[in-house]
């Protein structure tokens, strides 16, 4: 039996937010292939990541905070989401952006992506807003830690009570969507996407993954030259060899990317981008997080032999 987790962001269990989840949830309720499994965030407890790293020198224990998503795997969230096949998550849009509860949630997901759990999971969100309204940006923020986790992303339906009735039946299509792909994880096994699926993947997404990255690791020049593994590597300000030998490979394929990327070629841009995001975790794991978090990379965690 397929098991679809859907959580729902909102204190109010009976206002718009609600409403929409409960629309999502009655349209694959009666699915014989699958098992739906409702939680509202704010009947649980829980708090922000510590960076404590328990999570990852000791991968497949769970978190250890005394919570609802930790308890060393005992924690309900934390049990709820290993089972799951497919991940709804229903927020309103607050400040702009998604709420304190469903970012907290998404963030305390962190354990388990070390375990390789996340990768290839079913998901789906819905942003409802108001007022101002800003469910794009909403959006997009699910969609960040979808490829941030490496999901599976089937969609994200942002919405403005403007066209409220509209979002009804879009958030049962929606739901069907999700209800099925989580019923093929569970049938067929859950795929792992390499880093050069996922960029794919993400292109031309809410989120779009080679834009982001490039932003990121250019340090918002969009210039090879000015980027952060370049400085680094003529500034020597990396002392590990291997972390170095590592930086020179980020930065042949940072060079190969960029040019790619300023003829407007994204779809081989986005190739050399998955090798740079490969070769900068490991290089700068190698340099800094060993220290940090005084335990070897996970093997989930972007491995080298995928390159």
């Amino acid at each position: 039996m397929a098991v679809l987790m859907v959580v729902q962001g909102s204190g109010r269990k009976k206002g718009y937010t609600a409403t929409l989840m409960q629309e999502a949830v009655d349209s694959v309720k009666d699915i014989k292939e699958l098992d739906v499994e409702v939680f509202h965030l704010h009947d649980y407890t829980y708090g922000p990541c510590k960076s404590c790293f328990h999570c990852i020198r000791k991968v497949g224990s769970g978190c250890v905070l005394k919570d609802d998503w930790g308890k060393k795997g005992k924690g309900v969230l934390y049990k709820a989401f290993k089972r799951a096949n497919g991940l709804l998550v229903v927020d309103p849009v607050h400040n702009w952006g998604i709420t304190a509860a469903a970012h907290g949630f998404m963030e305390r997901i962190y354990p388990t992506f070390f375990e390789g759990v996340p990768y290839g999971l079913p998901f789906a969100s819905i942003s409802c807003a108001s007022n101002q309204g800003f469910q794009y940006e909403a959006t997009v923020k699910f969609c960040r830690f979808a490829a941030g986790y490496g999901f599976r992303y089937i969609g994200g339906l942002p919405v403005h009570l403007a066209y409220f009735d509209k979002a009804r039946t879009d958030a049962r299509e929606l739901a069907k969507k999700l209800a099925q792909a989580a019923i093929e994880d569970e049938r067929n096994g859950r795929k792992k996407p390499t880093d050069e699926e996922l960029f794919q993947r993400f292109l031309g997404k809410p989120f779009d993954l080679l834009d982001g990255y490039i932003q990121n690791v250019t340090d918002n020049s969009f210039k090879y030259e000015d980027s952060i593994p370049v400085q680094a590597l003529n500034q020597e300000k990396f002392s590990d060899p291997t972390a170095v030998e590592l930086l020179e490979k980020t930065c042949e394929h940072l060079k190969a990317g960029m040019d790619l990327y300023n003829v407007g070629d994204r779809e081989n841009a986005a190739r050399e981008l998955s090798q740079v995001a490969k070769f900068w975790t490991n290089s700068t794991y190698n340099e800094y997080g060993k220290d940090i978090v005084k335990a070897k990379i996970p093997k989930a965690y972007r491995p080298l032999d995928e390159v």
